[in-house]
């Protein structure tokens, strides 16, 4: 089995032992960095599978980090966990609109964290596995639309699209239950749990994000105003 290779960037020596033991433990490959430069230079000449970084860094911050490596067509598909103390909506979105795929606010619970790189990793692998032509057999087909959910990858009119594992997650909540109208809140329990930390906003953005891959289908998801979101068959 491959072993995955993780990069881990903090400045706390406390919170890097804490979380490079436990990744160690999980039977993860971890390169350790208290700078983000030094990091990004690892992760441009090293196969590298996620990143995980916390916001505040000196010389380049976490947000430049993930701004430069999303840029950069030989990492723009490395996943990225943003990891801080700043709990405002601002400061969530911002993360997102960057191109983190999680964003886990410190003191961090370390299950949770070891649960959603799971998950991303997974998502990863069923993107690669795809385009080698391989896939599962449990799927949600909406019109042009089949998701797979054993690879966590989507494709449309035969179209592989990249999603990151929050879209995924947003896309199979809606498409399983077509017209049904969920709230952001709803949207937000569902796709991360009821304890997890985010703002409503948060929901917009990764809607954007979604239906700009979507591309031509972007109407099968549907703002219902004041409301939410629901799944539209009738646009595939």
């Amino acid at each position: 089995m491959k072993k995955h290779r993780i990069v881990l960037i903090d400045d706390d020596r406390d919170i890097l032992d804490m979380v490079t033991y436990n990744l160690l433990t999980e039977g993860y490959e971890v390169k350790a960095f208290f700078n983000a430069v030094d990091a990004s230079k690892y992760v441009t000449a090293e196969n590298t599978d996620l990143v995980i970084t916390d916001w505040m860094l000196p010389e380049m911050d976490g947000l430049d980090l993930c701004r430069n490596l999303k840029h950069n067509t030989a990492t723009q598909d490395i996943p990225v966990i943003m990891l801080s103390g700043r709990t405002e909506e601002i400061d969530i979105v911002t993360a997102l609109e960057v191109g983190a795929e999680e964003y886990i606010v410190k003191p961090i619970r370390i299950r949770e964290m070891l649960t959603r790189l799971k998950k991303i990793l997974r998502r990863r692998e069923g993107q690669q596995a795809a385009i080698a032509g391989v896939a599962g057999n449990e799927s949600i087909v909406r019109g042009r639309l089949q998701l797979d959910l054993s690879t966590y990858t989507v494709r449309i009119a035969e179209e592989l699209l990249d999603l990151t594992i929050v879209e995924f997650r947003l896309l199979e909540l809606l498409a399983r239950q077509p017209g049904k109208v969920f709230s952001r809140s709803q949207i937000i329990e569902r796709i991360n749990g009821a304890d997890y930390f985010a703002a409503e906003r948060s929901v917009d953005v990764q809607v954007a994000g979604l239906r700009k891959k979507l591309g031509a289908y972007k109407e099968s998801i549907e703002t219902v105003r004041s409301v939410g979101y629901r799944f539209n068959v009738k646009a595939l």
